[in-house]
């Protein structure tokens, strides 16, 4: 009898204990989770122009200019005198006959009287191999004349070696000066080096930065045969002899008078 009650009484605990077990669990917290989800961010995207270019007011907009004014167009006699002076290619060297050079060329062209003063080997420091001069001492060398129109200064190929691409700066300064004194109502014109070899060499960029941050400064007409990609390698065997000591072939020359007398048209008015 004793153990019938015994069993009554541990049965009834135990039911008891489940209860509280079932309210104590259904009332817990639940447990937060350790993350939380983002949806991804959406990239930014400019807004496009029905073309599918950046709108203008897209872009980003600088916040001021270095850019100094442009060289002003130059007006010329339709007869007028024009002086070049440069290196081998202003002299036509490997055209046959040496009179369709670029230089003599461009200058029937543009209905111009030509005083061709190409050496070859010269430039803005180099004083080439028969020891002609600069082009500064070479200018300052001759003598004054009032009726020259036009001066075009071509060249810096020859100034590439180590120790002469850093002084081209100064060189071409010196160059400016004495076209100025000499050829005092002259306007001016410089012709930047064109590439004999592809890629052009560093000390070949480096001259044609030198002279067209001198040229932006002094506002001076600046044509640079680098920057127009006048010689490439889809046309580089056209243009280029390598017979020749690299230089242009009769049919280079005729292209880079039409180069030059394209550039030479934006920037020149006949009245």
């Amino acid at each position: 009898m004793v153990w019938k009650v015994v069993s009554l009484v541990v049965l009834a605990a135990l039911a008891v204990g489940s209860w509280v077990f079932i309210f104590v669990d259904r009332n817990r917290a639940v447990p937060a989770d350790n993350y939380s989800y983002s949806a991804p961010a959406t990239p930014s995207v400019s807004p496009t122009s029905a073309s599918g270019s950046p709108s203008p007011s897209a872009a980003a907009t600088p916040t001021g200019s270095t850019t100094p004014a442009a060289a002003a167009k130059i007006t010329l006699p339709e007869d007028a005198k024009v002086v070049m002076i440069g290196d081998s290619w202003t002299s036509g060297y490997a055209a046959e006959p040496r009179t369709d050079g670029f230089a003599y060329l461009t200058a029937d062209s543009m209905g111009w009287d030509l005083t061709n003063l190409g050496a070859a080997g010269t430039g803005y420091v180099n004083a080439g191999p028969n020891d002609e001069g600069d082009f500064a001492d070479r200018i300052a060398n001759r003598e004054q004349d009032d009726d020259i129109d036009l001066v075009i200064i071509q060249g810096g190929l020859s100034d590439v070696s180590s120790e002469d691409a850093d002084e081209v700066t100064a060189g071409a300064t010196r160059a400016i000066t004495a076209a100025r004194s000499t050829w005092p109502k002259a306007q001016l014109v410089i012709l930047g080096p064109c590439p004999s070899r592809l890629p052009a060499p560093s000390p070949l960029t480096s001259v044609d930065s030198q002279l067209t941050a001198l040229t932006s400064t002094r506002k001076i007409n600046y044509l640079s045969c680098l920057k127009q990609n006048w010689i490439n390698s889809s046309n580089y065997d056209e243009v280029i002899d390598a017979n020749s000591s690299y230089r242009p072939s009769t049919e280079g020359h005729a292209y880079l008078a039409k180069q030059l007398e394209a550039g030479l048209r934006k920037i020149v008015v006949t009245g």
